[in-house]
């Protein structure tokens, strides 16, 4: 039987080849307009996404985990499809950077431990990505299954992220072996999944529908969009924005451009029988196919797929725009107003001037914001010291740079918060402990937040600078020791990467404070601490070898030795991904500096896998996360021949987890790391 079924030869091809059926006017109860002009002062600009984009067909763009991911028929290898000649369309992610540049994509696999043998297409996520509604051939567990006709229609299953991968697909209740239902698309409240569907009773080809999601397992009965949206021919592709509006594309309407065009229509659910449906015009509609359409949450860029001529390098190329006022005539977002205060913790006495800065967190941790919140730093392992951990830090708040608001005389601030997203709101005061507090914002209810603040304790800070003596080279991870001369309390300190340290003193007094670091003499000098007086030198450290020049002295200071090997902390891969998440951008974004002073430095990247998975795939695994690692710092400016990517599988655990050990999740979550090993150092560059 299975031999006889007709798989459909791309979920691409199917929606455009239908999209050139069917003719006649659209009897569609809507009043058709084109977006207005853009004001000249904020004109929309739209380029090819080149980093998402090869020779073949790429399309469906969707944001996750800080990323984008898409469909595209770029694989060399596999099954092909008849009609289009390519291989069965997958899925690839690619990150945004520090600065909102995407990087090059990697292959994404929902279940790592079973791939998909069929056309993987466009997805809906729910807020938090831990859900995931996929289009897909109809089939069972791996087996095509065929409708009337001996055809295999498409469906929309559904899979929830449960570390470490992904659940079995389920077939929502919807779906048909007779008919497809694709393209979905979730409400920012997650009550409605809207979907293109040729089931009967629509008004031609292919309708957009929508079916409430009554709980997490439970739906509704799905519900034409009527003939307002729909028309006699292809309406498909429905994107449904944070801010009411719902984007699609259709050939059906008479003000068309030609091929799909790309429409909005607000308030889409709502009961009035005419709606207004606006083309979206040049520059996003074109003679040829425009679809698969998405905005950012403020509807300020985005991205759609385009097979415009003579401006993609394939046959289907995603585009992405910038809209600095956002698209007229689109829905707002709903807010919510927010009062916060803040007191002191004992008086109850409100603190004008409190900063207050409010970041966004993302899925895995990361905070994005008007400020700068991370630095990074890297500290010596005590038992080897050429091997480094490099992580990223928390910065204090007055590294932070201008807070977002200030505290008024009654210790007031108010703001409005997007709602259906996550904040994180921190608040610092002079003499206080800095405070924060994360948020989900989903109710329709006035916020209020309620800061109290405790002073910080007494303390008697000492600080300061460690340079070398001749060349003024920040030296990091000196150690400090600090001994009160009266009773013999020790204190101890360490230097950051850039050369600071900052301890709190636990006695008034005269203190003796020792500076060391391997390869300088050590160094000692005087602490005064007493209370209101913080304490700040500057101490210098003279090499143990006389005369060295600057290129020699900083590898003693900065650690950057031949041989050093970083750990890159906290970069926790899914199982069995090799898929660069933000952890992993963030980290290497860091290591790029290091990179940029050293122009001839030549590293080795080195991922390892913990013990658990079969051998062989994990060697495979770790091969091609060391690639990824390479590929990305060599698309922001390296040389790739000064970088080797090695994978070592599962040969070197970190801990005492090998194949016969019990250990927890998180100790084998050790041994999934990358490092990075220096091979040749080189001259700094010259400033």
């Amino acid at each position: 039987m299975q031999n006889k079924l007709i798989l459909l030869c791309s979920l691409l091809l199917l929606s455009l080849s239908l999209a050139a059926q069917g003719s006649g006017s659209s009897k569609s109860k809507s009043k058709d307009r084109f977006r207005e002009k853009d004001d000249r002062r904020y004109p929309v600009r739209i380029e090819n996404a080149k980093e998402l984009n090869q020779t073949g067909t790429d399309y469906a763009p969707m944001y996750y985990d800080n990323g984008i991911l898409f469909v595209s028929a770029r694989g060399k290898k596999g099954p092909r499809s008849e009609g289009s000649g390519e291989v069965y369309e997958s899925h690839y992610l690619s990150s945004f950077d520090r600065l909102g540049a995407l990087v090059s994509p990697q292959s994404f696999e929902f279940n790592a431990s079973k791939k998909s043998d069929f056309h993987e297409g466009p997805v809906a996520f729910t807020r938090d990505f831990k859900t995931a509604f996929v289009t897909r051939n109809n089939n069972d567990n791996g087996v095509l299954r065929g409708g009337k006709g001996g055809k295999s229609s498409m469906k929309i299953y559904q899979m929830s992220y449960g570390f470490p991968d992904w659940t079995p697909p389920i077939d929502l209740p919807f779906n048909s072996d007779d008919y497809s239902c694709m393209h979905p698309s979730l409400s920012i409240d997650e009550k409605w999944l809207f979907f293109a569907s040729n089931m009967p009773g629509g008004s031609g080809g292919f309708d957009l529908y929508v079916v409430e999601r009554l709980d997490k397992k439970n739906w509704g009965e799905p519900i034409n969009l009527g003939p307002a949206i729909n028309t006699e021919k292809q309406d498909l592709f429905p994107f449904m924005s944070q801010y009411g509006s719902l984007f699609f594309a259709s050939n059906g309407r008479s003000n068309g451009l030609g091929g799909m065009d790309i429409y909005f229509v607000n308030n889409p659910l709502s009961k009035e029988e005419e709606k207004e449906v606006v083309n979206l015009g040049e520059p996003f509609n074109s003679p040829e196919d425009d679809y698969s359409f998405i905005t950012d949450p403020d509807g300020h860029s985005g991205f759609f797929a385009s097979s415009r001529q003579r401006e993609t390098y394939g046959k289907t190329d995603i585009f992405q725009f910038f809209a600095p006022r956002g698209l007229e005539g689109t829905g707002k977002l709903e807010t919510n107003r927010a009062k916060i205060t803040v007191i002191d913790d004992k008086t109850g006495l409100p603190l004008q001037g409190a900063e207050i800065r409010i970041f966004q967190p993302t899925d895995d941790g990361f905070i994005s914001g008007n400020n700068d919140f991370y630095d990074f730093d890297y500290e010596p392992d005590p038992d080897r010291p050429d091997v480094f951990t490099f992580k990223l830090v928390r910065k204090d708040a007055k590294d932070m740079g201008a807070a977002d608001l200030y505290a008024n005389a009654e210790g007031n601030a108010y703001t409005d918060f997007t709602r259906y997203r996550n904040y994180l709101v921190m608040v610092s005061a002079k003499g206080y402990t800095s405070r924060d507090r994360f948020m989900v914002v989903d109710t329709e209810d006035e916020l209020s937040l309620n800061f109290k603040m405790k002073e910080v304790p007494p303390c008697l800070r000492a600080g300061g600078v460690v340079l070398t003596t001749e060349h003024n080279t920040r030296i990091a991870n000196a150690s400090i020791r600090f001994e009160h001369r009266a009773t013999g309390a020790i204190e101890t300190a360490r230097t950051t990467r850039n050369g600071e340290f900052d301890v709190c003193l636990s006695k008034d007094g005269e203190w003796i404070a020792k500076v060391e670091l391997k390869g300088f003499r050590a160094e000692t000098y005087r602490v005064n601490a007493s209370k209101g007086n913080a304490a700040y030198d500057e101490i210098r450290l003279k090499p143990l070898t006389e005369g060295l020049t600057i290129a020699e002295t900083m590898p003693l200071a900065n650690g950057l030795l031949e041989g050093s090997i970083f750990i890159l902390d906290k970069i926790f891969y899914e199982k069995d991904k090799a898929t660069l998440n933000q952890g992993a951008v963030r980290h290497l974004e860091a290591w790029l500096q290091h990179m940029s002073n050293y122009p001839e430095m030549e590293i080795d990247i080195i991922a390892h896998t913990d013990v658990r998975g079969d051998e062989r795939m994990n060697m495979e695994l770790t091969e091609q996360r060391a690639r990824n690692a390479k590929i990305f710092l060599v698309s922001k400016g390296i040389n790739e021949a000064r970088i080797k990517a090695v994978g070592k599988g599962e040969t070197q655990p970190r801990n005492h987890c090998v194949e016969s050990a019990e250990c927890s999740d998180e100790e084998h979550q050790q041994n999934n790391r990358l490092e990075i090993k220096i091979k040749r150092l080189g001259a700094p560059k010259r400033s």
